[in-house]
């Protein structure tokens, strides 16, 4: 990134490589929509090189471009963009997992029980407030820690552990009565 500060915009290629598939998918978890969060993923790296001399070495890249990311996706939010449709993929609780016994593939039964419930647990995450939703994506999806997620949304880290906490709360009351 220091050498992106100083203008060589050759180097920003290869940060985009680095955090494509996770910025890209927090995108896809925060907006909602395949195409949109496209467009977003590549205004954050237009922002990137347009904010590089605000960028403080040795501060830690991967907040920084998070919190650019957080902040288009709010901008989206802003201009009364609503996701129409999720991508079942992007809330996948199933993941690689073997629900079929032991045979390497899952049962149907199986299958159709995960998709209800990922859609169950997509429909939970998109109702949360946005800053319990960021929370919960960036850290269950992305694995960051919650002094990362901190520096990313601009708060204290009991505040983000406090909005993970009601968020949990909050998913867990709307999933009661969909899922045993």
């Amino acid at each position: 990134m220091q050498d992106v500060v100083r203008g060589q915009h050759d180097c920003l290629e290869p940060l985009m490589r680095r955090y494509a598939s996770p910025l890209l998918t927090f995108i896809k978890r925060m907006v909602g929509d395949h195409q949109k969060s496209e467009d977003l993923f590549q205004e954050v790296f237009l922002a990137v090189w347009d904010k590089r001399r605000q960028y403080e070495y040795p501060r830690p890249f991967k907040p920084w471009l998070y919190k650019i990311a957080l902040n288009k996706c709010r901008a989206s939010f802003r201009r009364k963009y609503r996701p129409i449709a999720m991508e079942p993929e992007l809330f996948d609780t199933v993941g690689g997992s073997n629900l079929g016994g032991g045979r390497g593939e899952a049962m149907p039964l199986d299958t159709a029980v995960a998709e209800e419930v990922a859609t169950y647990v997509q429909d939970a995450v998109m109702a949360l407030p946005d800053k319990q939703r960021t929370v919960v994506v960036l850290r269950v999806w992305n694995g960051l820690s919650y002094a990362e997620i901190a520096e990313i949304m601009g708060s204290r880290e009991a505040t983000v552990r406090s909005n993970m906490h009601h968020a949990l709360r909050t998913m867990r009351g709307a999933l009661a009565s969909r899922v045993d």
